[in-house]
């Protein structure tokens, strides 16, 4: 039982591969969600949907965050809201840290929003491995999967968006539903036994 317990610990609080830098990925998912949205006042439980940590822990991260000065919180009939704190001295330096690192989700999540067509988006390659815990360098580029019956150029379009606003290319391919469901080819067999990060594409 108490070797049980100390892997559980070590994996909640190991710090993420993506972005060493931070203590644990409960606290970039926190601070990428916060950072990255400014002017959007989360729930605990929108960011335990985030993260994918118990809520316990995200508020225990969200109560050092928010004596640290990074975060600001308010308690409103039982519900508590939580936001960046854009007054830091720091809040630049950091939000560019966490756009160059966690970024590339939550961006490209913004820009493919609203498109029609769309059945599912995934990032594949590097930066998912990073994602999911591989070690490595911090990608140069983004692999974008997106499929659907969609308007190739309107894709294109916000890829392109998005690699102005995260500084780094967006490399998008685009699927039928049919044709990524066939996964005929040996490229596609390949990709799906690969990390890959599906995008949330509904909020």
């Amino acid at each position: 039982m108490h070797t049980t317990h100390e892997t559980i610990r070590y994996v909640s609080t190991a710090p993420p591969r993506l972005a060493p830098i931070f203590r644990s990925d409960t606290q970039l998912q926190i601070l990428g969600a916060t950072y990255l949205e400014p002017e959007r006042h989360f729930t605990i439980p929108e960011l335990v949907e985030r993260s994918s940590r118990p809520q316990p822990t995200v508020a225990r991260e969200v109560d050092r965050l928010t004596e640290a000065g990074l975060l600001q919180s308010e308690l409103l009939s039982g519900r508590r809201s939580v936001w960046a704190d854009t007054t830091s001295p720091i809040f630049d330096e950091l939000h560019s840290i966490l756009l160059k690192t966690i970024g590339p989700k939550p961006v490209i999540e913004q820009h493919l929003r609203g498109l029609d067509g769309v059945d599912r988006a995934l990032i594949y390659g590097s930066w998912a491995r990073r994602y999911q815990g591989e070690p490595g360098p911090l990608p140069q580029d983004i692999d974008l999967m997106v499929i659907g019956g969609v308007d190739v150029t309107e894709v294109r379009s916000a890829a392109d968006a998005a690699s102005r606003r995260l500084g780094r290319d967006v490399n998008v391919t685009v699927l039928t539903t049919e044709e990524w469901e066939r996964g005929g080819t040996g490229f596609l067999t390949h990709l799906k036994t690969q990390p890959l990060v599906t995008l949330d594409l509904l909020r």
